[in-house]
């Protein structure tokens, strides 16, 4: 008998705390959306979900775009560097850009045509491989890699030069911004 009342109320009271927890609440009181005109308290928000208006501000600082370079290691700006035997890269630097632009390869290079590849790990003969460090209207510091294209290699006595037109270099492959450059760069 004693175990037939206890488990009455035990029920009862389980009963009870549900019977209180599950009570239908008021929310007249509740947050809401609403207009800034409605709520002198409010932020301004949009509470309409399907009309979208801007609260506020996202500020950009790359400055990443399509840009051109040409003349490429013309000029008394570019500034490059004695050959060396054995030498597998050739390198000028612009002194008021602080631009640099490398074309390597796999060997020393010889006469004849080179055609560009997208990395250093795909270097072989006939290869080349481009990189453009902070190009002009790019952000600082940036790094542009060749993708495509032909560089042209002469070789007289002690100096190397590489010739090259309209080619596109990208930060990342399949980037959507290019940085088109055209000249040459080489060693004396």
């Amino acid at each position: 008998m004693k175990k037939v009342i206890l488990s009455a109320i035990y029920i009862f009271i389980v009963g009870s705390i549900l019977f209180i927890s599950c009570k239908s609440k008021n929310d007249s009181s509740a947050i809401g959306p609403t207009y800034k005109s409605e709520a002198p308290g409010g932020t301004g928000a949009n509470p309409n979900m399907t009309n979208v208006t801007t609260t506020g501000s996202v500020a950009t600082t790359s400055t990443q775009q399509n840009s051109s370079m040409t003349g490429v290691g013309t000029g008394a700006s570019w500034l490059s560097y004695g050959c060396q035997i054995g030498q597998t890269c050739l390198l000028n630097v612009n002194s008021s850009t602080s631009t640099t632009i490398s074309v390597c390869f796999s060997v020393p290079p010889a006469n004849g045509t080179y055609q560009l590849v997208s990395s250093a790990a795909q270097l072989a003969t006939g290869k080349a491989f481009m990189t453009v460090i902070n190009p002009p209207s790019q952000d600082a510091g940036s790094i542009w890699y060749s993708s495509a294209g032909n560089v042209t290699v002469t070789v007289s006595g002690t100096s190397i030069s590489a010739a090259f037109s309209n080619i596109a270099c990208y930060k990342t492959p399949g980037s959507f911004y290019s940085v088109t450059v055209s000249g040459q760069v080489g060693c004396l």
